[in-house]
């Protein structure tokens, strides 16, 4: 078999060429070819396929494969292709299970899987083929904005680098699409993925789903929409499995026309082009290639047998899902407003610090602290000061906090505040619910050697009074100061307000009626049910406001500004 090798020195991972060179050096029938800096790759390899070559090997990135199969167009399929990564994103390779070692790719000449794969003919404001996929709005922005020097300097993670300004911008496009010849759909998009293979910029899984050899293309649209949706779709994407957000659209089909205002920014298998008008369509098994063995065509299929598998490839792309997660949840954090931030970092504090005090007090590890606050507690020296405790700690009783928390639900819903009564009583059930619950999970005993200056029932951990007196008389707190952040009075409300739930606290195992650990567990669960149901009133309030319908306004309230 005659092997025509073809390299591109300005790939990104083109240090590798001395070891390839090495590692060809010994083969018979192979041809190497350096492309020079005046040789246009498409007419070298237009060139070589009308040549005796029965295989031509193709050793680059992505925009060396795309630029290789525009060569190949009017040899579809006679001449196969096989690929050698060199390139940063090599995504066509991770479809094909390509290893991306380019040593252990030259391996597949006697081991691949000969396939015949689909490709995309590209029409309108920019004419010719793709094979990977196209990406438009802000991944295509993020392509334009990721230029050689940033991968030289970055390498895989240049994308990720990229992505920094154009997700915070959030720059949507009015698209008109026809599927199949079908009726115009428009919608307002922040993203738009054509895809033959199934991921793009370096490993990113932008169509998981998709088959190179079903004859049909995917079409994954995200809508614009507010930064928190675009975030976690992101993050999401990075974690492979953003096909499945409800907010994501996914169509099939052979052709795919887009009208575009204002001009989008497109990325053709790594090619940067921007237009108005683009017309894509499949053109079924026209490319001939070798593929690894843990290739599958049907990504749902049955999945190939362990040896087939890639270890370090494998290992690899886990790690780049695990990282490109992380970080997108940081762009989130960063990006997102700092009202959101404050209560998401809260309640992920709070629910961090109930587990690890569930995991200490199951464990015992608790019992000689908790025990001596209460041999400390229990003479109880000062009966005013018991009295006191008494009086306040019916402020956490259930039949007061579902008294109070009625009226006040009764009041808002009077006002018209709809989503603040909402607010507060799903957090007045939530914490109802949440008692039972974890009381029976956990079943911790009360404090047995003492004798409790009131009654109690049922389990210790966590303390009921605590979780509805935080849950209680933290959201009145927020809901108070969220009406008119500058008002002097409303902030005593509020931090009288937070006073009482403390003092609930204290009261509980000043008389012995809790483990301090039962107490603190219960305000951490408060904190973090009612952060929770604090940013989805903030969420709905911003949904509401983008449609029209929003609440009245919150006369003075400041609103919550990225960061």
């Amino acid at each position: 078999m005659r092997v025509c090798v073809l390299f591109n020195p300005r790939s990104g991972s083109a240090d590798q060429i001395a070891a390839l060179r090495a590692a060809l050096a010994g083969r018979r029938k192979v041809a190497l070819r350096e492309l020079g800096p005046d040789d246009d790759f498409k007419q070298v390899v237009a060139e070589i396929a009308r040549g005796r070559c029965d295989l031509i090997a193709v050793a680059g990135g992505d925009g060396t494969v795309h630029a290789a199969v525009n060569g190949l167009a009017p040899h579809f399929p006679d001449k196969p292709l096989t690929i050698v990564p060199l390139g940063t994103g090599n995504d066509l390779c991770r479809t094909l299970a390509i290893p991306l070692d380019a040593v252990a790719a030259l391996d597949l000449w006697k081991t691949g899987r000969r396939r015949t794969i689909d490709v995309i003919r590209v029409e309108g404001d920019r004419a010719g083929y793709a094979v990977n996929a196209i990406t438009g709005g802000f991944s295509g922005r993020v392509a334009a904005d990721v230029t050689s020097e940033l991968k030289g300097f970055w390498g895989p993670l240049a994308y990720l680098r990229g992505a920094a300004g154009p997700i915070a911008e959030r720059e949507s496009y009015r698209v008109t699409f026809r599927f199949d010849g079908g009726p115009p759909e428009t919608m307002d998009l922040y993203n738009l993925v054509i895809a033959n293979g199934r991921t793009a910029a370096g490993g990113l899984p932008v169509a998981p789903l998709a088959n190179p050899e079903d004859g049909l293309l995917d079409v994954i649209v995200i809508p614009a929409g507010d930064l928190l949706d675009t975030s976690v779709v992101a993050a999401r994407l990075m974690a492979g499995d953003y096909h499945a957000d409800e907010t994501v659209l996914h169509r099939r089909a052979k052709r795919v026309e887009i009208e575009c205002d204002p001009p989008i920014p497109v990325s053709i298998d790594g090619e940067l082009a921007e237009g108005r008008r683009f017309a894509f369509t499949v053109v079924p098994k026209a490319l001939r290639v070798l593929a690894g063995p843990g290739y599958r065509p049907d990504p749902e299929g049955e999945p190939p047998e362990a040896d087939d598998w890639d270890a370090d490839a494998a290992g690899r792309g886990l790690g780049s899902r695990l990282f490109g997660l992380v970080a997108a949840l940081m762009l989130l954090v960063v990006r997102m407003p700092r009202g959101v931030a404050l209560g998401l970092g809260l309640a992920a504090l709070a629910v961090l610090g109930f587990g690890l005090l569930a995991r200490v007090v199951l464990a015992g590890e608790w019992a000689t602290a908790n025990q001596a606050i209460l041999d400390a507690i229990e003479p109880r020296g000062s009966p005013r000061l018991t009295a006191f405790a008494e009086i306040i700690t019916g402020a956490g009783h259930w039949a007061v906090t579902t008294a109070l928390g009625a009226g006040l639900v009764a009041v808002y819903a009077a006002r018209r505040r709809y989503l603040d009564a909402a607010t507060l009583l799903v957090v007045l059930v939530g914490c109802s619910l949440l008692e039972p619950m974890l009381k029976w999970a956990f079943q911790v005993e009360r404090p047995g050697p003492y004798e409790p200056a009131v009654a109690v029932a049922a389990y210790s951990f966590p303390s009921g009074h605590a979780l509805r007196g935080v849950g209680l008389y933290l959201c009145v707190a927020a809901l108070v100061v969220a009406r008119d952040f500058k008002s002097v009075w409303r902030w005593v409300v509020a931090v009288g307000c937070v006073l009482l739930a403390a003092a609930v606290c204290w009261s509980r195992p000043y008389l012995l009626v809790h483990w301090p650990g039962d107490v603190a567990a219960g305000a951490l669960a408060a904190v973090a049910w009612v952060s929770g149901c604090l940013v989805a009133r903030h969420r709905v309030r911003v949904r509401l406001a983008a449609t029209g319908r929003n609440a009245p306004a919150e006369s003075g309230a400041r609103p919550l500004t990225p960061v």
